[in-house]
């Protein structure tokens, strides 16, 4: 079930936002300048209540139980930009048993189109599970891309490094004008093992990052 939608638009000229849409547990704050007068981009700021994502929440109108799932549209038009990133690190807090929450982004970049995702790391506490996917379809030789997709070991200060259960995130760019036809896949999976930890094989890294530049 969607989570958010946002369109951007030209409008008088200028990268507008023409639809916003977002329901808990994802909220959009969109401020109305950010950066110098003459630039024209529109900033998407995206954030989730409490802070960060939960495998596990009541329902207590059904004493039911259900982990974050969140997915999210965003469309780029013809002449536009956007950026959208966060306020702070993605917080993935302690999972309960076997449950894994989920984060799903589909973009559609417009020719002469740039879209720009720079948010702040995500942070998995220990035992959290969590998998996302982000796809972007693009117009060959036309759409802009920038993206940032990166992890950190965990809570620093709480002595975690690396103690989380599952982290799994794939990224597709598609062509849209040729039937989705894949331009580029990427899948990074770290999962605990029975033989050795994720500690024991990312040995003192901290971080994971991922940069793609796309652009024409």
């Amino acid at each position: 079930m969607e989570t958010g939608r946002v369109t951007v638009e030209r409008v008088g000229g200028k990268s507008t936002v023409t639809r916003s849409f977002s329901k808990y547990p994802l909220k959009f704050i969109l401020p109305n300048k950010v950066g110098s007068a003459g630039t024209d981009a529109v900033w998407i700021y995206a954030l989730t209540y409490g802070g960060g994502i939960v495998s596990v929440r009541c329902c207590f109108s059904y004493l039911t139980l259900y982990g974050d799932r969140i997915s999210c549209e965003f469309f780029v038009g013809n002449g536009c930009t956007a950026v959208l990133t966060t306020q702070a690190s993605t917080k993935v807090y302690k999972s309960l048993g076997s449950r894994c929450s989920e984060q799903l982004l589909e973009a559609r970049i417009g020719s002469d189109a740039l879209l720009v995702v720079i948010p702040d790391p995500v942070t998995c506490f220990s035992t959290a599970r969590y998998a996302q996917k982000q796809v972007f379809r693009v117009v060959a030789n036309s759409s802009s891309l920038l993206l940032v997709d990166w992890i950190t070991s965990g809570r620093h200060e709480s002595g975690e490094k690396w103690e989380f259960q599952l982290y799994k995130s794939t990224n597709q760019i598609l062509l849209v004008d040729d039937d989705d036809r894949p331009l580029f896949v990427d899948s990074v999976l770290l999962e605990q093992g029975s033989i050795s930890s994720i500690a024991d094989r990312m040995l003192d890294y901290q971080v994971i990052a991922m940069i793609v530049i796309l652009g024409y």
